[in-house]
């Protein structure tokens, strides 16, 4: 390689010595180490030995090569899925995975066609013939249905009640879901609320209903849907059982979003004053599952994936990358 080069060291206005950039030799000196290293694979110990330096000198060489902007680096993603956010969210909030997707427009429709094939691809990935897949209703949902090409033969269930227009029903997902896995699906032919207590106690007695929820203890990975209560995005708010003064009181009482019919406020705490009137897994069977993935995003929604972040219901989320850098505040 050559004789050794140091960079000069000059002393400044205040008598410090300070740094001069390398001359040539240390540069080129430094790109070979690098490229070695990094591109060809060799070893700290490999380089010393070739290049007659010790594996500690190799070691800071390499460091200044990145430090200094010599060697930088950059991960493609040819998916549409932005690397480095997703890599941040998961940091941020400490999840177990999460997805930041490129998202043309965050018009509802294509933020629902490009979160729920996200999902659908991510779910196709971790689920096994062993699990039982759990899913709410909602429209990103919906989507996710619609963009499944193959699934395990793992049984399936609903977790939530009726929210909205048959479409966009847990049911009809269920169905499409079920469908694909080739197996029975576990479904909850009910509202997702109940005009009193006393008429969700009495659904709750129906043999396919009771038999449906005794599954939510076996469910292993679930997908959710996440409503937002303030700003108003959420099929729940939309059910003929509950009405404006019903949510007039929630909103007031700082209920910031939805998941299934688990109530959550701007901090992560849940709010349970509907849970008697509501058809849906309950709030500790769903911190039972060992891993829940939210689906959602768009500016209305932020807040209210930042509370159910702060509640620990989810483990995972896919979300589009300018809610992504909402949440981080990046």
């Amino acid at each position: 390689m050559g004789r050794r080069v140091e960079p000069v060291r000059l002393a400044g206005k205040n008598g410090r010595m300070r740094r001069e950039q390398p001359g040539p030799d240390a540069l080129v000196r430094s790109a070979y180490i690098a490229h070695r290293h990094f591109v060809e694979g060799r070893t700290r110990i490999e380089i010393a030995e070739e290049t007659g330096l010790s594996r500690f000198k190799v070691g800071r060489v390499l460091d200044e090569a990145v430090s200094s902007g010599l060697v930088t680096f950059q991960i493609a993603s040819p998916s549409g899925i932005d690397l480095d956010l997703s890599i941040k969210l998961t940091r941020a909030f400490t999840l177990d995975r999460a997805v930041a997707v490129n998202v043309p427009s965050e018009q509802p429709e294509v933020m629902q066609q490009y979160l729920g094939g996200t999902a659908a691809d991510l779910v196709t990935e971790i689920l096994t013939d062993d699990d039982v897949f759990g899913l709410t209703s909602g429209r990103t949902i919906n989507a996710l249905a619609r963009a499944l090409k193959t699934l395990p033969s793992c049984e399936v269930v609903q977790l939530a009640g009726i929210a909205g227009p048959i479409q966009e029903t847990g049911i009809e997902t269920i169905r499409r879901v079920s469908a694909i896995a080739g197996v029975r699906p576990w479904t909850i032919y009910a509202p997702l609320v109940a005009s009193m207590a006393s008429t969700a106690e009495g659904l709750l007695q129906q043999p396919e209903i009771r038999d449906t929820f005794a599954q939510f203890a076996r469910v292993s990975v679930a997908v959710v849907a996440v409503g937002s209560w303030n700003p108003a995005d959420s099929q729940m708010m939309q059910n003929p059982a509950l009405g404006a003064e019903d949510r007039d009181k929630l909103v007031a009482r700082g209920v910031r979003a939805e998941v299934g019919a688990t109530l959550v406020g701007d901090g992560g705490e849940i709010i349970h004053d509907l849970d008697n009137r509501c058809l849906a897994i309950p709030e500790a069977q769903l911190r039972r599952i060992p891993q829940v993935i939210a689906v959602a995003g768009g500016a209305a929604k932020t807040e209210a994936i930042r509370a159910v972040l702060a509640s620990g219901l989810v483990h995972s989320l896919v979300t589009d990358a300018a809610t992504a850098r909402r949440l981080i505040g990046a």
